[in-house]
Parts: structure tokens; sequence; C-alpha cells
């Protein structure tokens, strides 16, 4: 499927360097431009299973998920990004970190309330969480140099090893990285973010040199070897790759997880409401004082 090939909004920029430029330490990349985020992100979704109210809030929702597109807006957070990152066990640090902050909300989001378990106890908050695990995920492809390794062993539709729920740094190659950034080196948009002399010590390349963000970047626009896409278009079709596995995962966790938690409760009515929030039918009997079910005549 075609991904959006527009930038990112200068606005958005300008407001994530106005809060980032107080920080002194390598602070994180811009990811995939915001409207690639979310092309990659609807593209990955199945339509009959998230309706449009759900996307809408996994694109941008409130904290600490902020949702697929909202998660740039905490720039300085580079679990969000996976960005300076020298090895695969930074990667995969930095991904179990968004796993460890995002999981419990969408797990305590999801509980069912209410009579007969019809709605969530916050539904939005879990939907953006979700949303912040998809930014990351998507950012892997973008950020790290997975796809200059598919493409030197000759294998574009090879999608890595999950970085969610657990994510194994032996399970990558060792020569694995995303590329340094530090805002203080950025004036103006697209972020640079690289220092006049180059990466510091540790660090194999720059963000600016590496990332597949858009079609435009160094990186994202080098042609692909015997084919008609660019880097961008292969680490968007990885992402939206993976972006779909990570909602099937954290599907069957809250169907599961739900079950449980909640005896009586269908898990899976759950999960579904969790993305198609517009279903208002119970997941579970309503009890009714006038007429006992059997169970409760026991």
């Amino acid at each position: 499927m075609t991904v959006s090939r527009l930038r990112r909004f200068p606005l958005v920029a300008a407001a994530v360097a106005g809060v980032t430029a107080l920080f002194c330490s390598a602070q994180d990349a811009q990811a995939f431009y915001i409207d690639n985020h979310a092309s990659i992100t609807r593209n990955a979704l199945p339509p009959n299973q998230v309706s449009e109210i759900a996307m809408l809030e996994i694109l941008n929702g409130p904290p600490p998920g902020g949702g697929a597109m909202g998660s740039d807006a905490f720039a300085t957070d580079q679990w969000r990004h996976l960005d300076n990152a020298k090895n695969p066990g930074d990667i995969c640090a930095r991904a179990q970190q968004a796993w460890s902050i995002f999981e419990p909300v969408i797990i305590s989001g999801s509980q069912p309330v209410g009579p007969g378990a019809s709605v969530l106890a916050n539904g939005p908050a879990a939907r953006a969480a979700f949303g912040g695990l998809a930014h990351a995920q998507q950012d892997f492809y973008a950020h790290s140099n997975w796809v200059e390794g598919d493409i030197v062993a000759g294998q574009l539709d090879r999608v890595a090893p999950p970085i969610f729920p657990t994510c194994n740094p032996a399970d990558f190659p060792s020569d694995l990285h995303t590329g340094y950034f530090n805002m203080l080196y950025s004036q103006q948009f697209p972020l640079d973010g690289c220092p006049p002399s180059g990466p510091p010590p540790g660090y194999q390349e720059c963000h600016s040199a590496m990332n597949k963000d858009g079609p435009t970047t160094a990186r994202g626009g080098q042609l692909v070897p015997g084919t008609d896409m660019n880097m961008y278009d292969l680490a968007a079709s990885l992402a939206t790759t993976a972006t779909t596995t990570l909602y099937q995962q954290v599907h069957d966790l809250v169907a599961s997880t739900v079950a449980a938690k909640n005896p009586g409760v269908d898990g899976e009515c759950v999960a579904t409401k969790l993305f198609h929030p517009d279903l208002l039918g119970p997941c579970a009997a309503v009890a009714n004082p006038f007429f006992p079910s059997s169970e409760q005549r026991r």
C-alpha cells in the first residue's frame, strides 16, 4: 500500500525544538515524519477491526502514550524513538522501557467496567498507549540500519525479530545501531542534530545521515538496487508489517488478560471494544435482581 510522502508540519517541529533546546544531553531525533506515521498506522491496522473513532485516538491521544503521531511531542524521550543506541543492547533497553511504560496503561485502560462489562476503564489512554508502542516499532526501521542489512542480504521483506513484549539483543546483528542526535545541533527543520565534527565516540553515524524518516532524507531517498523503491519506501513497508503484528499481539494480550482478571467476562469482546469503541453491547451477562440467573439462584 502507498504511504504518504508528506513531511511533518513545520509548526510541530518548531514546538518540539522549543522544548528540547533546554536540554544539554543527547536528545532523540525526529521520527518518520508525522504524516508518514499516520499513513503507516492506517495501512497496518485492519479497517474492519479498528474503527475511525479508535484510529483517531491511536494517532493522537492523552499521555503518557500520546499516540503514533502525538508521540513526537515528547522529544526528549529516547525510548519513544529508539535513538542514540550504539548497539542492539541499547535498542532493546529503549524498547523495553517503552513497553514497561505503555503496557500497564493499555491493560488498566482496557479493564471492563459498568453493567455487563459494557465500557472500558480508560479506552482513550489505552489506545494512545498502543499508538506510542506503534510509533517506537515504526521508528526501529526508520532510525536503525536494519533496512541496510536487508539490502545487503538481498532479503528485502525480512522483518526484524520482535522488540515487544521482549527484546533479545542476541537476536540482532551485532552492528545494529541507531544514529546520534542532539537538539543543540539543530537550528531549523529538518532537524540535523549532528555535531560539525561528526558523531561522538561510540556512535557509528549521526541520525541525519542514516534516518529514513521520509523520501527526501539523505538515506531515505537512496534507491534500493534492483527495485523502483527508495530506502524510505522499504522502511515504511517493513514498519507497516511490524505494526500489524504488534496490533495482533496487543489485541490478544488484552483478551487473555481481561479474561484472567475478570471471570465471566468475554476477553475477546473487550479486546474488540478497545479497537472498536462504538460497539456498545455488553461483554458479560447483566445481573437482573428480579430474574436471577440459574447461577445466582444456587
